[in-house]
């Protein structure tokens, strides 16, 4: 039998509601296996920066524990005890990144998603230039906050053929920004075997350059548009190729595009922390209004005739 009125109904409290929130999975185990040796590190390292380079007022952070260790586990608690984050969310199993990210993700009621993996070095004004891009671009589904031309035509077809002959070529990007993201990956990758130093793909509107592809591992959505994709369950912890099934096709297919800054702003640690990160330099947060409403888009072209005007362009185009 319940006694007495429960005070809370009287509480008239209006909700704060922020218009980004940033959901980081991360999955630190209880293992001796050298790949996870410093993790740890990182994963502070990286949330430290995200701290000094995101303005509280208008970010939430959410942190998805895929069942880490003890010490792992006792450290996000004191982020979200002193409030540094809003969120906790404490796996029993690791469910992985696919799965913990769809749900979360879809909850949410900011505007824009950040989904990034846990070994993310931020610099300043990362999201300030991300949403400009939004701001501009309101068929943009997909912004990353570093220069991908690389991954011009992954998951881009409907960009190519709705901007055929509106798409720019030439050297908008600056090497070191390339080179900082091969080094962060450890190899040379696609940029230099296809010449992605010479020259880039971009869109331009208002003098807001946009470099044409976006990755994976951190990346900022448009709520609206995952609110539309279909969610399909995912079978495995691991997925190969599963981000593309489950997030970049679908939002291709709706007609969104996915574009990246001309500059980098976030470094992927991996797992090693360099020397120069210690001596970085923080800057005081840009603000950027958030004004970027997405275009309704209700496509009736076929997908695979999108397919094919983009593999058309790739044939024609030369870098």
């Amino acid at each position: 039998m319940r006694i007495g009125v429960n005070p809370e109904k009287n509480n008239n409290q209006k909700i704060n509601y922020k218009n980004h929130r940033i959901i980081i999975p991360v999955y630190i185990p209880n293992s001796k296996d050298e790949y996870f040796n410093n993790l740890f590190s990182v994963f502070k390292t990286s949330l430290a920066s995200l701290i000094k380079t995101t303005d509280i007022k208008e970010t939430n952070i959410t942190i998805i524990n895929n069942n880490c260790r003890e010490e792992v586990t006792d450290y996000i608690d004191n982020l979200l005890k002193e409030k540094v984050i809003d969120k906790h969310v404490q796996l029993a199993s690791n469910y992985g990144k696919i799965y913990t990210i769809l749900a979360e993700a879809r909850a949410s009621y900011e505007q824009l998603i950040t989904i990034a993996d846990a070994d993310v070095f931020y610099f300043s004004n990362w999201l300030s230039e991300t949403k400009t891009i939004f701001n501009e671009f309101k068929n943009a589904g997909v912004v990353a906050p570093l220069p991908m031309p690389q991954l011009a035509f992954y998951s881009n077809y409907s960009l190519f053929f709705s901007n055929f002959f509106k798409i720019k070529k030439g050297k908008i990007i600056l090497e070191d920004d390339l080179l900082l993201f091969e080094e962060s990956v450890g190899s040379k990758i696609l940029i230099e075997k296809n010449n992605w130093f010479k020259n880039q793909l971009y869109l331009e509107k208002n003098t807001v350059k946009a470099c044409i592809g976006a990755g994976h591992f951190i990346a900022t959505y448009r709520k609206e548009v995952l609110d539309k994709i279909s969610i399909v369950k995912p079978t495995y912890v691991f997925e190969n190729g599963g981000e593309r099934f489950h997030l970049d096709a679908p939002i291709d297919q709706l007609g969104y595009y996915r574009l990246s800054t001309i500059k980098t702003f976030v470094y992927h640690l991996g797992n090693t922390i360099p020397k120069w990160t210690e001596e970085y330099h923080f800057k005081d947060c840009k603000t950027t209004k958030w004004n970027g409403q997405a275009k309704i888009l209700k496509t009736y072209i076929p997908y695979k005739l999108k397919e094919i005007t983009a593999k058309i362009y790739r044939k024609l185009i030369t870098i």
